[in-house]
């Protein structure tokens, strides 16, 4: 194994072990040749490389000697004679909580593959989206979902044999639960594909199930979705996704909130935005104007002269902090807008005060004629 273990784990040679213990899990998770979703034999390669770099690297006597004389001085003079028969096994064995925390069931029993016990089957998550509109998310609710959920058979209560009937031994792996595969100098321990790691086999399934152990039902559940949830956001509600068998704990459910979005509201963050077209006279002259919002309509003061793109601010009209008793701000944005389609009473309207108004009614525009004269040829 010539290539750098550092680099194997994806962490820095400064990592701590907690840093290098945490790389590991993550990358066994996603490798393990018995639930990686993809190529078993890439899997199982790859599996193999960062295992025994957690070997080495996990532990830190093993470590320094790595650092300090490379892969290859762990073979004589650092110390760490006959690695090159690495066996896949010990790493189940030293690390077995590990492995029951990261893949769902019991890593325990003898050092050189003893059955392993009842196989604990922990219970799959459920994901559900529910959509609320922009205004609701402004609310405490209920909500009542339905779900499928498995659960344990009524029959077999989760055996998934046919009552009356026993287990046998099973004959692939003796009762072990697990088989061992060889390739070149690795050696590697993996479930047993026919009992699926528990030792026995059923005399006959469940007719009710057909051996499955779960049955899918259907369930409600009441959901409390907080005032100020954001799009996106998610609730989980811990022990309510597909049940768990033998001793394993069930899943959980996500609830994921999607808001729909207005007509005439956006958001950001705990804020309401709303763009309000104005005509050039309400800009100019001021004006008062009902709009709505998410807590009902509101009467707000156009001030005289306002320009396009000034927020008039409406104080506690945004959305609940979820982690607060405040609320946010409603920003109401001005939107000056130009007559078009003019008829000629308008026309005439508008040369009338061309005809009256001067520069310094339009500061801007002043500040922008001087500073072009300068420039001008």
């Amino acid at each position: 194994m010539s290539e750098d273990l550092y680099a194997t784990l994806g962490v820095s040679k400064t990592a701590s072990q907690d840093e290098i213990k945490a790389a590991f899990r993550k990358l066994a998770k996603e490798f393990h040749p018995d639930i990686h979703q993809g190529d078993k034999k890439i899997a199982e390669e790859k599996f193999k490389k960062i295992a025994e770099a957690y070997k080495i690297l996990g532990e830190p006597e093993t470590r320094q000697k790595y650092d300090t004389y490379g892969y290859e001085g762990l073979r004589g003079r650092g110390g760490f004679q006959g690695y090159e028969s690495f066996d896949m096994n010990d790493i189940f064995s030293g690390f077995s909580d590990m492995f029951g925390d990261l893949f769902g069931f019991d890593m325990g029993g003898s050092r050189r593959g003893g059955r392993t016990g009842t196989r604990r089957v922990h219970g799959e998550d459920i994901r559900y989206d529910t959509a609320i509109n922009f205004e609701e998310a402004a609310f405490d609710r209920k909500e009542t979902i339905e779900i499928n959920r498995r659960e344990p058979c009524d029959v077999c209560h989760g055996e998934g044999i046919k009552p009356g009937t026993a287990r046998k031994t099973c004959q692939t792996c003796g009762g072990q639960g697990k088989v061992r595969q060889s390739t070149g100098f690795f050696s590697m321990v993996t479930t047993c594909p026919s009992c699926r790691g528990e030792g026995q086999i059923p005399e006959a399934h469940c007719d009710s199930c057909g051996g499955k152990r779960y049955k899918s039902k259907k369930r409600k559940i009441e959901v409390k979705i907080p005032a100020g949830v954001t799009d996106g956001a998610y609730l989980k509600l811990e022990g309510e996704g597909h049940s768990g068998l033998s001793g394993g704990a069930p899943g959980d459910l996500f609830i994921v909130i999607n808001v729909r979005p207005h007509e005439l509201f956006e958001r950001e963050e705990d804020d309401v935005i709303m763009k309000l077209p104005v005509s050039i006279t309400q800009a100019a002259l001021g004006d008062k104007v009902e709009i709505p919002t998410i807590y009902g309509n509101e009467t707000i003061e156009i001030p005289a002269g306002t320009q396009a793109g000034e927020v008039i601010l409406l104080k506690g009209k945004g959305f609940p902090r979820l982690h607060g008793s405040s609320k946010g701000d409603m920003h109401v944005i001005a939107q000056v807008e130009v007559p078009k389609n003019l008829n000629s009473k308008l026309k005439d309207a508008l040369k009338s005060v061309k005809m009256v108004e001067s520069e310094d009614n339009y500061p801007e525009i002043k500040k922008a004629n001087k500073n072009m004269k300068r420039f001008k040829k």
